[in-house]
């Protein structure tokens, strides 16, 4: 994944459970290992479907022509 803040691409997993925030109850963020900022992870799935989403709506639209 891409940082939101720093733009460093890494490995959510790279930096092992959260715990930066102190209070690590499933807080669905990847903190990033450059900067530490705490990057939602549930919006990364939602920019995902997204852009599947789109790229379905385009082979669509390219075969109806």
């Amino acid at each position: 994944m891409q940082c939101s803040m720093c733009g460093y691409e890494f490995d959510p997993l790279e930096g092992g459970p959260c715990g930066a925030c102190g209070q690590c109850k499933g807080c669905n963020k990847a903190f990033c290992p450059r900067c530490g900022y705490g990057n939602s992870l549930s919006t990364v799935k939602e920019f995902d479907y997204i852009s599947k989403l789109q790229a379905k709506l385009r082979a669509f639209k390219s075969k109806a022509k």
